[in-house]
């Protein structure tokens, strides 16, 4: 072969295999398959475990190739924007949507930073608005200070000091909603024991007294609302039609309604309610009593009866309260009223010489109590014919028109 025309040969057959391979080529990429799910799984060992775990829609509304179109090196642009899929609400359309979705295999499984906010509102309408309604040290906190991880609860005792030491999260739940906890709101169904937590003073009472309330619930009276005060009125009659709810506690304690207290400013009308008979004698004494409150003589504590010593001196350094009661009535001491059991020491107390003469008598009316004679009404003066039936001629008793002409005063008989 001629020297001259070996580099020429070479050449052109050079030329012939490439275009030849560069044609063989072409027909492989035309004729090259189609990628399946199950070919992705054979190289990408992650990924598709991850899918299978939380996926969510990931895992069941797309396939693999559905969201990574093509592989390198025949494609090298392959993962998506999330807005390919997600559009037409408002959470889709923050940017940067894997700093919080680090993984799309696992979108979920969200990443927060503790200062995160403005990307939770726009699906977390709801709470943001209860934060702004109802103000509180957690409207200043981000989501994400509580919320550390998507939809987990945090315990409302790592931040808080329980109100007992044996309160729990569900009981903090009862009353607090961590969106607005200083709307405190509950169900009727609440044990007091719950309230007494921090109510311990009313509890204690409420526990202690002798009423029938201890038997029912706070939250019974005190129904949905917080510090909401309910009207006696609501189960009990009131002692009179035109008695408020502000007169009923002036008598009543709500926690501990019996026995009855009150102040010394209760007006006696509000007695009267329930005690309108002594009331009644009160009002119409004509007597200085009149003119005192109820709640000046039976003091802070009802059914309190004082001793008449306690503002008079007695007739006598020896008389007692009993005695006292024997002719005057407290809510209507004057006049004097009386039996017939009064002993005549008492009417002495005060009738000293009258009692002196006749004990000192022998006639037989020295045998007599003072109330034989002087019989219900005092300084009532009886008729000598009351006892004596005419025991002298009618024509001496028209001489003397006067018992007392000849035999003095009843107390000390002459003969």
């Amino acid at each position: 072969m001629n020297a001259g025309r070996t580099p020429f040969v070479l050449l052109m057959t050079l030329l012939g295999c490439l275009l030849l391979l560069v044609g063989t080529a072409s027909a492989a990429i035309e004729e090259r398959a189609d990628l399946t799910e199950s070919d992705c799984i054979k190289c990408h060992l992650e990924a598709p475990k991850a899918i299978e775990e939380a996926g969510m829609a990931h895992k069941n509304a797309v396939t693999c190739t559905e969201c990574h179109e093509g592989h390198a090196p025949f494609a090298m642009d392959i993962i998506p924007e999330c807005g390919q899929c997600h559009a037409g609400e408002d959470h889709f359309e923050l940017d940067a949507c894997l700093t919080c979705h680090a993984n799309p295999h696992r979108p979920l499984d969200l990443v927060l930073t503790k200062d995160i906010t403005g990307p939770c509102l726009t699906c977390h309408d709801s709470q943001i608005e209860k934060l702004k309604s109802f103000p509180s040290v957690h409207t200043s906190l981000n989501c994400t200070a509580c919320h550390n991880a998507h939809g987990q609860i945090p315990e409302c005792l790592k931040c808080h000091q329980p109100h007992a030491e044996t309160m729990v999260q569900a009981d903090c739940a009862k009353c607090h909603e961590a969106h607005k906890p200083l709307e405190v709101a509950y169900e009727s169904d609440l044990p007091s024991v719950d309230c007494g937590s921090c109510h311990d003073d009313v509890f204690g009472t409420l526990n202690i007294s002798v009423a029938k309330h201890k038997e029912v619930n706070c939250a019974t009276c005190h129904e949905a609302t917080h510090g909401q005060i309910p009207e006696c009125a609501n189960c009990h009659e009131p002692h009179a039609e035109d008695m408020a709810q502000s007169e009923c506690t002036k008598c009543h304690q709500a926690h501990s309604p019996m026995p009855v207290a009150y102040g010394s400013d209760t007006e006696s009308k509000n007695c009267a309610a329930c005690h309108d008979g002594v009331y009644g004698e009160l009002t119409t004494s004509q007597t200085l009593h009149e003119e005192v409150s109820c709640a000046t003589c039976h003091e802070t504590n009802h059914g309190y009866v004082p001793e008449c010593a306690n503002c008079h001196d007695p007739h006598a350094e020896d008389m007692a309260q009993t005695e006292c009661t024997q002719c005057h009535q407290a809510h209507k001491p004057m006049p004097v009223a009386y039996d017939e059991t009064v002993a005549s020491t008492n009417c002495a107390a005060c009738h000293g010489d009258a009692f002196d003469l006749l004990k000192a008598s022998e006639a037989a009316h020295s045998a007599l109590d003072c109330a034989f004679c002087h019989v219900d009404t005092h300084k009532m003066v009886p008729e000598c014919t009351s006892c004596h039936e005419a025991p002298h001629s009618a024509k001496m008793l028209a001489k003397f028109t006067s018992c007392g002409d000849c035999h003095n005063v009843a107390h000390d008989l002459a003969f």
